[in-house]
């Protein structure tokens, strides 16, 4: 396995600054989740330390890439899950991310994959962020990530993430400390103007 990734990152962070660690959805690139903080942190003058890894897989002749094969078993997808997040993890034991509050981002197989690594590295996130995450399967996983805050975003028109399966993921993470659910009725399987906003409002991001 070969980890890509595009990064961002101020050496001389202050303690508790964020490191943003993003996962993109399938069949894109780590490009996707660049361009979703740079619209979050627009207009303030901040340039926020960040990770953003491209897709181990990459999509023949069509572009793009994705984490796990679309429609493929529970098992699977979670094997995938823990190879890219043990390497990462990996990764962000390094002295250089010492001391940064570390923040997870992923959109759709992204976010699947961001709520995987705070299922399998509870100590590791401060708070995941969750775009439209798959989740199926996840019903009777044990969630014990005291650490971590989760924000959860769909969108009422969403049909590539089934209802169902978004049931179980607001279940899922009501429990958990400081949950905030997001829900956006006009907006399908994608990012809306809103979205940004209480984003932008969540991580407290002010224009200068």
């Amino acid at each position: 396995m070969r980890l890509r990734c595009v990064q961002n990152i101020e050496t001389d962070h202050a303690e508790g600054e964020r490191l943003f660690v993003m996962f993109h959805g399938f069949g894109n690139d780590e490009s996707e989740m660049v361009r979703i903080l740079d619209a979050i942190y627009a207009g303030s003058n901040r340039a926020p330390s960040h990770l953003s890894f491209r897709a181990t897989y990459p999509r023949p002749y069509m572009g793009g890439n994705y984490w796990y094969p679309d429609g493929c078993g529970v098992a699977e997808r979670r094997r995938e899950c823990s190879r890219v997040g043990d390497a990462v993890v990996s990764m962000l034991d390094s002295p250089l991310y010492r001391g940064m509050r570390k923040t997870l981002v992923g959109f759709s197989q992204g976010g699947y994959l961001s709520y995987r690594l705070t299922v399998e590295h509870p100590e590791t996130f401060d708070e995941a962020v969750l775009l439209s995450p798959s989740f199926k399967g996840e019903d009777s996983t044990a969630l014990d990530a005291p650490r971590t805050q989760y924000i959860l975003a769909y969108g009422g028109l969403d049909r590539t993430i089934p209802a169902e399966d978004q049931r179980t993921a607001r279940e899922k993470l009501s429990a958990t400390h400081g949950f905030v659910d997001l829900n956006y009725p006009d907006m399908g399987h994608a990012i809306c103007d809103q979205e940004i906003a209480d984003l932008r409002e969540f991580l407290n991001v002010r224009p200068i």
